[in-house]
């Protein structure tokens, strides 16, 4: 039987990795939004991921349950939730979003949806606390707080296509 850990990664969810009997580096990165990363590692540098897919929380279910693991499922839905609800998510802007290029104030994000950007992240750089003049620029990244339905609210108004 492989050796399984668990990592909690505060303000993002938890990571689990398991070493296989044949020393393969396998792992699964649980964010509070319900996402999952499944990450294979690279065999000569376990810090390094080789290769890494996205899944939503409900194809995450799916393959869990391919692999025959509805009671590890269940511990992680439990892990999700251990920061009293509080989520932090990194979105990337959709060029296509119906917000993308708008500032702050014009976007009304916390109004849509109750979650807030405490962070934008651009090629020319970040900007901590942003203000309501600042931008949501296309390709860029918003640092998003809130419940993790407000999060998931705002995940897919900065990711959907106008």
């Amino acid at each position: 039987m492989g050796k399984a850990t668990e990592t909690d990664l505060p303000g993002v969810g938890v990571r689990f990795e398991l070493e296989t009997n044949a020393g393969r580096c396998v792992g699964v990165v649980v964010h509070q939004t319900g996402r999952r990363d499944l990450v294979v590692y690279d065999e000569r540098d376990v810090d390094r991921a080789c290769e890494s897919v996205v899944l939503t929380e409900d194809e995450g279910h799916t393959l869990g349950e391919l692999l025959g693991g509805n009671p590890v499922l269940e511990h992680l839905d439990d892990a999700v939730h251990r920061l009293e609800d509080l989520v932090i998510s990194w979105i990337t802007i959709d060029s296509k979003s119906p917000l993308a290029g708008l500032t702050l104030a014009e976007a009304e994000l916390r109004a849509k949806t109750g979650a807030g950007v405490v962070a934008l992240v651009t090629d020319s750089g970040s900007i901590p606390i942003p203000g309501g003049a600042d931008r949501l620029e296309p390709g860029g990244t918003a640092v998003v707080v809130g419940v993790p339905a407000a999060v998931r609210a705002a995940t897919k108004l900065l990711n959907e296509s106008g």
